[in-house]
Order: C-alpha cells, then structure tokens, then sequence
C-alpha cells in the first residue's frame, strides 16, 4: 500500500471521529450561497486533515473544499473533502463523511473515503481494486435497466429543470431511483454493487476525486453524457457498473 494511502486513511478514521463527536453539537453556521452551508465541523475537520498532510508531506499541493488550493511545484495534490454531506449531517442523517484523493501528475492515484455511522472504510489504489473494510469490492452485475437501481444528486433547489428533464427519461426505464444527497455515498454505492448507476449532474472535484477511483478500481465504467472519458475535474458524468453504460446513455439522450 502506498504511504500516501496510510496516512489518508488514518486521517480519515480520525476526522470521522470529529464528524460523529460532533453530530447534532454544531454551533456555527455560514451560508456560503443559497441553501449552502459549511460548518464548524467542516472547518475543525479540514483544519485536521491539512495539519496531518503539511506534518508529512509539507510541499505536497492541497485542493480541498473549503480552504481552497495550494499550489506548490510538487507533483502531488491532495484533494480533500473533510465533510460530504454537510447537509444531511446538519440533520443529523447519517449518510456523510470524509473523501480524501492523493493525486500525481494529474491522475489519482490513491483514494479514502470514510462513512463513519456506518463503520465503511473504503480504500482504492490505481491498479489494485477497490476495498471495504479491507475486503475487496466489485460494482453489480445488473445488465438490465429494468433491474437496475440508480443514484442521482439531490440539487432540486439549483437545477430542478435539469433533474426533472433527467427523470421523466430514466424513471419509466428502471427498477428504483434514489436520491443519498452526498456524493461519497452516491459513488461508493456504485463501486460495492448496491447500485447500478450514478447520473452526476453537478460536481466538483473533492466531491468525487476519491469516489471516481473507486469505481473504477471495483470494476465499473465513467464517462460524460455523450460517452466520451473524464477526469474528477468534470462538472458532471455518468458512472455505472460497465454492463448498463451504453444503456443509461441512449436513455438520457
């Protein structure tokens, strides 16, 4: 295992244990745009996360959500969300966590994501799968889009007529849609095989640096809409299991 990919999941473990020390404690809020907000857990989290990452790699690059980008000459990066799903974790609902993605020379290399409620640590390296809990993982083997169950983001308040225009030619297609409201879950629900597909409409990239290797790694397919590859700096994309890509994108054309 790369050193980078142990001292991401450590961090992880331990920022985790800040998102559930904290939940239902938080005591500031900031609006960042409409319906958008970042806590002081958010910001107690990353805060963490950089000071572990500067103790041992000092000149690495860091991306992360809330503090930014620092750009050094090294070929690394960082990318980090230190909460993904703050609004379910303003509820108290338990589908949240940590993404954290080490990327080098433009392509990630290692990815962590943990869902601490739910005791999911997940772990991907280039080239060597996709983990749960240290247990190897791979996306469904749904072939049918009748069979299949699908994720989507849940950004009804920005992009309703996008989302609608998206549903009213999926929904008749599928067995289910469902709607987890963090990108980590939506990604990893897809690389573990508990969903088939992932229609992404709007992202950035510590929202799925992390889960895109997953998925990939697990055995799955990512692509924008009209088929063609992309990188965790795409604004959306379609992620599925391989066998129902073509299928979900003859759907939403």
């Amino acid at each position: 295992m790369l050193k980078e990919t142990v001292l991401a999941e450590s961090i992880a473990r331990i920022s985790g244990k800040i998102l559930v020390d904290n939940l239902g404690k938080i005591n500031s809020r900031k609006e960042k745009s409409p319906k958008n907000f970042v806590t002081n857990v958010d910001l107690a989290s990353e805060k963490l996360i950089i000071s572990e990452i500067k103790k041992k790699y000092p000149t690495h690059q860091i991306l992360s959500e809330e503090a930014g980008e620092k750009k050094t000459n090294s070929q690394y990066k960082w990318i980090i969300d230190p909460l993904d799903g703050t609004h379910n974790y303003m509820h108290s609902f338990p589908l949240f966590g940590v993404s954290i993605a080490v990327e080098h020379k433009g392509e990630v290399v290692s990815a962590v994501i943990n869902v601490p409620l739910l005791n999911r640590m997940y772990v991907a390296e280039k080239g060597k799968g996709s983990y749960l809990n240290g247990k190897r993982i791979h996306v469904s083997k749904t072939n049918s889009l009748y069979h299949s169950l699908i994720v989507m983001d849940s950004l009804f308040d920005r992009y309703f007529e996008r989302l609608t225009e998206l549903l009213e030619k999926i929904s008749p297609l599928v067995n289910a849609i469902r709607f987890p409201g963090a990108a980590i879950m939506d990604l990893s629900s897809v690389a573990v095989g508990e969903a088939d597909a992932y229609i992404c409409i709007h992202t950035n990239p510590w929202d799925v640096a992390a889960g895109m290797l997953l998925i990939k790694e697990a055995g799955g397919k990512i692509t924008d809409y009209s088929g063609k590859p992309v990188d965790h700096y795409a604004r959306n994309f379609i992620a599925t299991n391989s066998l129902l890509h073509n299928a979900v994108l003859k759907a939403l054309k």
